[in-house]
């Protein structure tokens, strides 16, 4: 009984003493983590009036680079907008330096600043060295052009590219014979050309009449195969006999189409 009493107070004390340790490392690693923070307190009550002037410092010199850079824009800017509409958009440090009477550095730290402005970077061009592209009010407008699918034509515009190439076609075969012509005989020269044009769509016309065929324009005839009106712009483009095939594969009733140049529409072909 003895022996028993005695073997559970030492285990007794060695859990005391474990607890002990557990408690002693708990607290260390308190401490590491209480330790910095109040250093740090610390620093910031004794040296915020230090703190406070730096951040004040650093505010006041971004304003006033700021202000700086804003001033020197404008005196360098009427330069800089005429260079890249004289250039397309491309500029050197050299050609700003020249014109705005900059230095070299200057100048090119002007572009470096202008470029991050732009969302552009510069190129190194073997003749010229550092090139900047700053993409102009034109070149953004011919980008969009661009971008306009192929085949989405407006049929107004259609007919007076013709009618003005005709009228160029004659004009040159005509200043071939005569360098001289006078104001009436081109008056002459542009009603001929208009009553054959008229002539020839009377043509056309009567010769669909005969025919006793459907005409349709490019979006009618579009709607009516369910496609884009710029597919079939690209397909017009082809043989007839390609055409008529294409068209009558997409047509709900199986009819091929033909265009006709003249008119500028698409015509049923008879079965």
């Amino acid at each position: 009984m003895q022996v028993i009493l005695q073997a559970k107070i030492e285990y007794n004390i060695t859990a005391i003493i474990m607890t002990g340790q557990v408690l002693d490392r708990n607290s260390n690693g308190i401490l590491v983590l209480i330790i910095p923070v109040a250093f740090a307190i610390v620093i910031i009550c004794q040296l915020w009036p230090v703190l406070l002037g730096l951040s004040v410092l650093i505010v006041s010199w971004k304003a006033w680079q700021s202000y700086q850079w804003r001033k020197w824009s404008e005196q360098v800017n009427p330069y800089f907008n005429n260079l890249i509409k004289e250039n397309r958009g491309y500029l050197t440090p050299l050609d700003l330096s020249l014109k705005a009477n900059l230095s070299a550095r200057a100048a090119k730290a002007f572009l470096e600043r202008k470029s991050l402005e732009y969302g552009t970077s510069p190129t190194k061009v073997k003749d010229k060295g550092v090139v900047y592209y700053f993409p102009t009010a034109s070149a953004l407008g011919r980008i969009f052009d661009d971008s306009e699918p192929f085949g989405d034509f407006d049929e107004e515009e259609d007919t007076i590219a013709e009618t003005t190439s005709q009228v160029t076609t004659s004009t040159s075969s005509t200043t071939k014979e005569s360098n001289t012509v006078s104001f009436k005989e081109i008056t002459q020269l542009a009603k001929q050309e208009q009553a054959k044009t008229a002539t020839e769509t009377v043509s056309t016309t009567t010769e669909s009449a005969q025919l006793d065929v459907t005409t349709l324009n490019q979006a009618e005839l579009a709607k009516r195969l369910d496609v884009n009106s710029s597919t079939v712009g690209r397909n017009k483009v082809k043989s007839e006999s390609d055409f008529a095939m294409w068209s009558q594969s997409k047509d709900p009733e199986g009819i091929a189409w033909k265009f006709v140049a003249k008119s500028n529409e698409f015509v049923a072909l008879e079965n």
